[in-house]
């Protein structure tokens, strides 16, 4: 009777998913690699995907293609993306293609005929170019821009699913090219919950202010540098994570070079810190924000692109306006001297990280939109 029972528990248990062959494009740049270890790392086995994980590399120090002379350096490095994709594709099949951002160099529209396909993206490219040159981005070729625009409208179009990650992202694909507005699923980047950890600060000694950004100019760092080097206030000290190279002369300033995404020295220096800072002039979303929040700290970040969506402003953190070192010094300054402000704040950013941003959570929303979209597809034409 038992075994009877059992088996017939099994029996009306739900089908599990057939496996889903996908394949995950990514490249590495800053930000990216994070999102695709995220992905990789935390992707359940119970959703049913069979992954294959395809990464690109822009350039190859001494390869023959970057060996060429006279071809500019963005054809290059272009050039080495597509042979990169079609070679690891080959002739495999899959039942989609889900490039993260940057995906919209799969523009062969041949090879996406083959099978239906999702994108992810953190911006349109008429947004990035919109920075003024801040952001790096593809550059534009004379004359060539109207054919662009008409690939890329095809290509967002005949997208199974998009996934823009913010508001602002979103709106601009809709305006602008015009997908089937069903398809278009705001849905941010989370981050892995279990390694960045809320916990308890000392408020012993100087409150530590930290910064994460590679490209310091762009991400705002040299308006701290010079908050920190004008100020009047005491009690403080400023942490800078970056690639690029920074001069200070305050004893108070520290500089962090080659820390690696999600590496133990840089979620050591979030746990340590009491405040983060990112007044950056043009981003598209702040991965870096994300980790501030979950590890239970205020954000003082400036309002560009899609970071509107991150912040509850007043709640968890501020936004100012991009560019703005008065704005940046007169709340920075406010929160180092509210003790009972930055522990709030810090707490509510750590639930609002667990209610919006965990990466497992986002990824089975991800699948689950991936899955319904990719059964509804009609046959693809051969």
């Amino acid at each position: 009777m038992v075994e009877s029972e059992r088996l017939g528990a099994v029996a009306d248990a739900p089908p599990s998913p057939r496996p889903l062959r996908v394949a995950f494009i990514w490249t590495t740049e800053v930000g990216l690699e994070t999102i695709y270890l995220n992905w990789r790392d935390h992707l359940p086995a119970e959703v049913g995907i069979d992954p294959t994980w395809i990464i690109i590399s822009w350039w190859h120090p001494g390869g023959m293609i970057e060996r060429l002379p006279f071809l500019p350096i963005f054809i290059k490095s272009r050039v080495r993306g597509y042979l990169e994709l079609y070679s690891a594709l080959g002739n495999q099949e899959f039942d989609v293609l889900f490039p993260g951002p940057w995906g919209m160099f799969l523009g062969n529209e041949r090879r996406l005929r083959r099978q239906p396909y999702v994108l992810g993206l953190d911006a349109t490219i008429e947004q990035l170019h919109a920075f003024n040159g801040l952001y790096k981005s593809p550059s534009r070729i004379p004359g060539a821009e109207p054919l662009k625009r008409h690939l890329r409208r095809r290509v967002y179009q005949g997208a199974a699913a998009l996934f823009p990650w913010s508001r602002w992202a979103a709106d601009d694909l809709l305006n602008r090219y015009g997908p089937d507005p069903a398809k278009v699923h705001v849905l941010p980047p989370g981050i892995d919950l279990e390694s960045w950890t809320f916990q308890e600060r000392s408020e012993d000694g100087d409150v530590q202010v930290l910064f994460v950004g590679g490209d310091f100019y762009r991400k705002g760092g040299d308006l701290l540098l010079q908050w920190a080097e004008t100020t009047r206030l005491d009690g403080w000290q400023l942490h800078l994570v970056t690639r690029d190279p920074v001069h200070t002369t305050s004893s108070r300033v520290h500089v962090y070079h080659g820390l690696t995404p999600n590496s133990p020295e840089l979620r050591q220096l979030y746990q340590q810190a009491h405040v983060f800072a990112l007044p950056t002039r043009a981003d598209c979303y702040s991965l870096a924000s994300l980790e501030a929040m979950a590890t239970g700290l205020p954000v003082v970040l400036s309002e560009v692109g899609g970071t509107g969506d991150i912040i509850r402003n007043g709640e968890t953190g501020f936004l100012i306006p991009p560019g703005s070192g008065r704005d940046l010094a007169g709340t920075l300054e406010a929160l180092i001297e509210d003790r009972s402000a930055r522990l709030r704040m810090g707490l509510a950013a750590r639930r609002d990280i667990e209610e919006r941003f965990d990466v497992r959570k986002n990824i089975r929303r991800t699948i689950e939109i991936m899955r319904a979209a990719v059964d509804a597809q009609p046959p693809m034409p051969m």
